[in-house]
């Protein structure tokens, strides 16, 4: 199982368009929004793969980063602690 994180940024901001491209990041089943515009996902899928499925969800001039991820991984503590939780708990098990 690959840890990928996604970043994202929408040119014009829309609530419906945001509901629907994190609707996209849900269908991966095992996910951490850690922020508005990003998320770590676990699955089998390759970054690319995980790239091209999502930008079915953007417009030619909003931004997407997907990159693999591996513990050790750090963050502030004001993610919400169940994100946090989240985060540490799939990366001991995903990992092993």
């Amino acid at each position: 199982m690959k840890q990928i994180i996604i970043v994202f940024e929408f040119k014009l901001i829309n609530n419906q368009k945001t509901i629907q491209f994190k609707d996209l990041i849900r269908r991966y089943g095992t996910y951490a929004f850690i922020t508005n515009n990003s998320c770590m996902i676990w699955t089998i899928a390759d970054v690319v793969s995980v790239r091209n499925f999502l930008m079915a969800g953007l417009a030619s001039d909003d931004k997407l980063f997907v990159s693999e991820v591996s513990a050790p991984a750090a963050w502030s503590l004001s993610l919400a602690k169940e994100v946090s939780d989240y985060i540490i708990k799939n990366l001991k098990e995903k990992t092993l």
